[in-house]
């Protein structure tokens, strides 16, 4: 197994950042000492199969690719899901937040996102805005038994475990440069659920005005990361949003260095694939650049373009704000 242990550890060598021991990381992912990795490394011991498998499951790395028997429409890619408990929530929190970590390890981590709906890293700590959308992935996923717990979302309290995931989530997608592509349509799946839950009684017409209120506040914490063209709060780390209206935008979420490429694709809410495939990458980043060509730059020196799709977008929130207002007026019919 020589020649396949090299390329292995050739492969899993440029996937990992300059700055990182490799016998260093090897030996933690293998839970073993440094001179018994340092072994391993120089042929003295053998790298066991279930070793190898362990690292190519952590790496990501198809062992047919040692082996040469790969096919060009054959794929590695890692299938996740998450169960409809809080655990599940809060693994589907961690574990892709620990991608975007291990992104931001590399000199020149970067992000590309088609926001179909409002990226899911911008939920605010501490706010209703957040317990409400944990309060719907609650209740569209959970089992009937565990929905009729949750009734409204003044009843539904989620664990602080849960929260300090989503923290680290959201925290962890600060640390890369961010090009968002954002259509007409992107805030809207959010201004339904508002209004979904309203007309439920699920959610009472305060709650229902203050997640307007915070909703407005993430679309001008975005207005002002274009006009600034830089992360909220991570001025070294720049930012670019398009705005599209020919393309269909699927919250596909890529991300690239100079060493390795990950792309995500959700096919549920809470369950997607993550490839890494070399070649399927490159595909994807050169179907981002063409959805960049017919996408318009609207951060930056856009101002007008740039205040034209904002205005819509606050001209919407005003609608669902008076749609709240005249059910309330309306309600004793």
């Amino acid at each position: 197994m020589s020649i396949e242990r090299e390329q292995l550890f050739a492969i899993i060598k440029q996937r990992l950042p300059d700055n990182v021991s490799f016998i260093e990381e090897i030996a933690d992912v293998l839970d073993i000492s440094y001179d018994a990795m340092y072994r391993r490394l120089k042929g003295k011991t053998v790298l066991s199969f279930s070793e190898a498998i362990q690292l190519a499951k952590y790496y990501k790395v198809s062992l047919n690719s040692l082996y040469d028997v790969e096919k060009e429409e054959n794929l590695f890619v890692l299938k996740r899901c998450s169960d409809n408990s809080f655990d599940g929530l809060a693994n589907f929190f961690n574990v892709i937040a620990a991608s975007a970590t291990i992104f931001s390890k590399f000199k020149t981590p970067d992000l590309l996102y088609a926001a179909k709906e409002i990226p899911i890293y911008y939920l605010p700590e501490n706010s209703l805005y957040t317990k409400f959308k944990l309060f719907i992935l609650s209740n569209v996923h959970a089992d009937k038994e565990v929905v009729n717990n949750y009734r409204s979302l003044k009843d539904f309290h989620p664990p602080m475990h849960l929260l300090t995931s989503v923290n680290t989530f959201r925290k962890a997608f600060k640390n890369a440069t961010t090009t968002e592509i954002w259509s007409d349509t992107t805030i809207n799946s959010t201004l339904y659920q508002i209004y979904y839950f309203y007309e439920l009684k699920m959610i009472d017409k305060e709650d229902a005005l203050q997640l307007c209120l915070e909703l407005q506040q993430i679309i001008e914490e975005v207005e002002n990361q274009s006009v600034n063209e830089y992360v909220e709060g991570y001025p070294s780390k720049k930012y670019e949003l398009y705005y599209n209206k020919l393309i269909n935008l699927n919250n596909t979420v890529f991300f690239r260095s100079e060493n390795i490429q990950t792309l995500i694709v959700p096919y549920t809410t809470l369950s997607y694939l993550r490839i890494e495939d070399e070649k399927t990458c490159k595909e994807i980043e050169q179907y981002f650049k063409k959805q960049l060509q017919f996408s318009k730059k609207i951060s930056g020196k856009a101002e007008v373009e740039r205040q034209l799709f904002f205005t819509s977008m606050y001209e919407k929130l005003d609608q669902l704000k008076k749609q709240i207002e005249v059910k309330s007026l309306i309600s004793f019919m």
